[in-house]
């Protein structure tokens, strides 16, 4: 559990595995660069028999006082992902952990998406009665027009993605038809705490959820970053990303805020979940395990 200002975070982890190549996620990467890091990676974020990094799928659950707030909601269950083994037809214990940090579905009060990928909406809806239903039945889902606008295969904007074929139908769409789903734009903010931000790149309406409370600063980054190898190396472009180039400038643009404010940095896939801190280096950006699991307020 962490604390930040008055705000209560908890982590709901959905699975820790190897999971990508290094030259598929990041193309520019290179076997310099590993053995120069391999100290810290391995084997906390590195799996060296693998050759891959090892990643989390977590949600995080934020309690701000007023309300009970869960941000991105991991892979689900039972979801047809074929093209992605990792989220193929799963039966996580995922809702146990969630009862486990004291919450029940039904207290939680917004989900907040920082996009629509298939690996932060799985929870958004379980399969009842062999139909997908809001997981959450008292929420309000809270996601960026344009991303939602994206996914929707009746908009112009709608791009068919093999890497999120059948998301749009079972985690999206039924959250929608249960009149749960609210559309905001950059700036919206919840409880004068949690602000979204424009964080463009992994997708082009992907955001981050700023945290402000009593003068101390969080962010849940998203996909921003992948693993912790991109704050020494921002400027390689993501394969994962729709368009690279602007991923790069948004990763650079949260560093060098994050640096500045001493802000926490709280990634979906980093391992652990308790965060980091930036810092600059004559070199660009390192980083700090926030090793003290409940932060003064």
């Amino acid at each position: 559990m962490l604390k930040v200002g008055d705000v209560v975070i908890s982590q709901i982890e959905e699975s820790v595995q190897p999971s990508f190549v290094p030259l598929e996620l990041l193309p520019d990467c290179n076997g310099d660069a590993l053995a120069k890091h391999m100290h810290w990676m391995d084997p906390l974020h590195y799996d060296v028999a693998a050759g891959k990094f090892r990643t989390s799928v977590r949600s995080y659950l934020v309690k701000t006082g007023r309300h009970t707030v869960l941000i991105d909601a991991c892979g689900g269950n039972h979801k047809n992902r074929p093209y992605f083994p990792r989220f193929h037809q799963r039966d996580h214990a995922w809702l146990e952990r969630l009862a486990a940090a004291g919450v029940a579905p039904e207290q939680i009060d917004f989900v907040m998406c920082t996009h629509l990928h298939a690996d932060h909406v799985g929870w958004n809806t379980v399969l009842k009665d062999g139909r997908w239903r809001p997981t959450f039945p008292n929420a309000k889902y809270i996601a960026h027009r344009h991303e939602l606008d994206r996914w929707n295969p009746e908009h112009a904007s709608y791009r068919f993605s093999p890497h999120n074929e059948f998301t749009w139908e079972d985690s999206i769409l039924p959250v929608i038809e249960a009149g749960q789903s609210v559309a905001v734009d950059d700036g919206y903010t919840l409880d004068d705490m949690l602000t979204v931000e424009p964080a463009p790149g992994h997708t082009l309406a992907h955001t981050a959820i700023r945290l402000r409370s009593q003068g101390k600063r969080a962010v849940f980054s998203g996909d921003v970053m992948h693993v912790p190898l991109q704050i020494h190396y921002p400027r390689w472009g993501t394969s994962l990303d729709d368009d690279p180039q602007l991923g790069v400038q948004s990763r650079l643009h949260l560093l060098e805020s994050c640096a500045e404010h001493r802000t926490l940095v709280l990634p979906t896939h980093f391992v652990p979940g308790t965060g980091c801190f930036i810092t600059r280096t004559s070199e660009g950006f390192a980083f700090e395990w926030n090793r003290d699991p409940l932060l003064p307020s």
